[in-house]
């Protein structure tokens, strides 16, 4: 048996050592201490290891959409999508400068604003003028 490089002779001679240094009572609550802190650092242990299987799993993923050309068509479309915005913005910008374009028209005198009619209000009104005897 070899624990940490120590043979099982020097491992029970350092156990009888540290009986007549500490006591039998103090050297039980060490021994509970010590298991306490072992059990601590195996679960720490473990959900290391998990955390790194569920990486590991990630990167699989990952892989797998690559090859699949997923992550392709994702940058693709995103590409697409960040032009449309572009292009949306600059049509935003663009009908801001005919906002500014229309209200530095100057209109000719005696000019009145009318509200446009609609081509069913200019029907009716033709069809009520053109009244048959």
């Amino acid at each position: 048996m070899n624990f940490l490089g120590i043979g099982g002779l020097e491992l029970v001679l350092v156990m009888l050592v540290a009986l007549f240094v500490v006591g039998p009572v103090r050297l039980v609550e060490g021994a509970r201490t010590a298991r306490k802190y072992m059990t601590e650092i195996r679960r720490q242990r473990e959900e290391l290891t998990q955390m790194i299987e569920e990486a590991a799993d990630v990167e699989g993923l990952k892989e797998t959409l690559d090859g699949e050309g997923v992550l392709d068509q994702v940058r693709d479309v995103t590409t697409e999508l960040n032009a449309f915005r572009d292009d949306a913005s600059s049509i935003g910008s663009d009908i801001e400068d005919l906002k500014d374009v229309a209200k530095s028209v100057k209109r000719p005198l005696g000019y009145t604003a009318r509200k446009p009619r609609h081509r069913a209000d200019e029907s009716s009104e033709e069809d009520a003028g053109s009244v048959s005897p």
